[in-house]
C-alpha cells in the first residue's frame, strides 16, 4: 500500500538495505562464479526446482529468471510511494525502449508472434495488447514517432534514436529530483553517460576505423540541438582527439586511473574494454556510497536500481561462462567484479 513520502521514504531505505545485504554484488558476486552448473548457479539464486530443460535452454530462462526478480522486487519497492519521483518511473522505461527494439525488429522480418517483452506495468509506455499495431502500440506515448514498420536499413537508425531519448529521458527527470540529492544524483548519471559516449567512441574509432564526424553522429546527446556543446559528449570529444597509442598524453586524463596498465618499453595502446570494466566498478562503488549517505530521499532506490542491475550483468555473465565452459576467472575478468569493494 502506498504511503506518504517521508514515511515510503524511510520504509524503502530499510526494506533495500536488507535486500542489498543478501544480494550477489559487491564482495558476495564472486559467489556467481564459483558455481560448477547452471543448476547450482539456479539453486544459489531461486527457490524454484530448476527446470529440466537442455543447458542452453536453462540459461535463457536463468536470465529471464533474474531479470523478473529484479524488475519485480523494485517495482514493489517503487509501489510504496503514492506519487513516485519521475525519475524512478523513468528508469524502468528502460525495459520499454529494450523491448521497442526487438518489436520493430520482429516486425521488420514479418514475425507474426510477438517475441518476448518486459513487463513494466503499471509503467508502460507501450500498449502491447495492440501487436502486432505498431501505431496504436505507441500511440499517445513518448513513443508515438516510432508509429511504422521498420525496414532493415533504417532499423539502426531508429535503435540510434531510442537510445537518445531514453538518456534524454533519465537527464531531464534527474534534475527534478529531490533538491538535497538532485546534485549528486546528477553527477553520478552524468559521469556515467558521459563515459558510456567515450568508450563507445574509443570502440568505433579502434574496432570500426570510423573518422570523428561520424563518430560523433552516433554519441548520445541529453539534448540533440546542442552539439559540440551537449554535457554528455564532451568526455568523448576530448578522448576522440588523443592518438590511442601514446600514453603520455593519456596518462594526464582524469580518469588515468582507469586505463588498462602501462610498461615501459612495452607497445601500448588504450584499450576501451579495460577502461569499461574499470569504470563499471568504480560506477557501482560511487553508487553503494550515495546510497548510504542520501538515505531518505529518492536517491538509495535509484543506487538500489544501478547495483542491482549490475548484479544482473554478472549473473548474464556467470551463466554464459558456465554454458560455454569458460573458468570462472575469465568470466570474473569479463564481468569486472574481481575488485569490486562492498560500500
Amino acid at each position: 500500500m502506498a504511503m506518504d513520502k517521508s514515511a515510503a521514504d524511510a520504509y524503502v531505505y530499510a526494506k533495500a538495505s536488507g535486500m542489498l545485504a543478501k544480494s550477489y554484488v559487491g564482495s558476495r558476486s564472486k559467489n556467481l562464479f564459483n558455481t560448477h552448473s547452471l543448476a547450482e548457479l539456479w539453486n544459489l539464486l531461486f527457490r524454484k526446482e530448476v527446470p529440466v530443460v537442455p543447458e542452453t535452454l536453462l540459461a535463457k530462462e536463468l536470465e529471464k529468471e533474474a531479470q523478473r526478480n529484479f524488475l519485480s522486487q523494485y517495482l514493489k519497492l517503487l509501489n510504496n510511494y503514492s506519487k513516485p519521483e519521475k525519475l524512478l518511473i523513468s528508469l524502468v522505461h528502460f525495459y520499454d525502449y529494450d523491448n521497442l527494439k526487438e518489436l520493430g525488429a520482429a516486425l521488420a522480418l514479418g514475425e507474426k508472434q510477438m517475441p518476448a517483452i518486459t513487463d513494466t506495468k503499471p509503467y508502460s509506455l507501450i500498449n502491447y495488447e495492440k501487436w502486432p499495431d505498431l501505431k496504436s502500440m505507441t500511440a499517445e506515448s513518448p513513443l508515438s514517432w516510432y508509429n511504422e514498420v521498420p525496414d532493415l536499413l533504417n532499423q539502426s537508425q531508429l535503435d540510434y534514436k531510442l537510445d537518445c531519448q531514453y538518456i534524454e529521458e533519465i537527464w531531464n527527470a534527474a534534475k527534478k529530483v529531490d533538491s538535497s540529492c538532485r546534485k549528486a544524483v546528477l553527477t553520478l548519471l552524468g559521469n556515467k553517460f558521459r563515459m558510456d559516449n567515450a568508450i563507445w567512441a574509443l570502440r568505433l574509432k579502434i574496432y570500426y576505423g570510423m573518422d570523428n564526424e561520424t563518430i560523433e553522429s552516433h554519441l548520445a546527446y541529453s539534448d540533440p540541438s546542442s552539439g559540440k556543446q551537449d554535457y554528455l559528449v564532451q568526455e568523448a570529444l576530448t578522448v576522440l582527439e588523443w592518438d590511442v597509442d601514446d600514453y603520455e598524453k593519456w596518462k594526464t586524463w582524469k580518469y588515468s586511473a582507469l586505463l588498462n596498465p602501462h610498461e615501459e618499453g612495452v607497445v601500448w595502446s588504450v584499450d576501451p574494454r579495460w577502461i569499461s570494466n574499470a569504470y563499471r566498478r568504480m560506477y557501482v562503488e560511487e553508487a553503494y556510497r550515495l546510497f548510504h549517505l542520501y538515505p531518505f530521499t529518492a536517491c538509495p532506490l535509484v543506487c538500489w536500481f544501478i547495483i542491482k542491475q549490475n548484479e544482473l550483468d554478472n549473473i548474464r555473465t556467470a551463466s554464459e561462462s558456465l554454458r560455454l565452459n569458460i573458468s570462472s576467472s575469465q568470466a570474473m575478468e569479463l564481468a569486472g567484479v574481481s575488485e569490486v569493494k562492498n560500500g
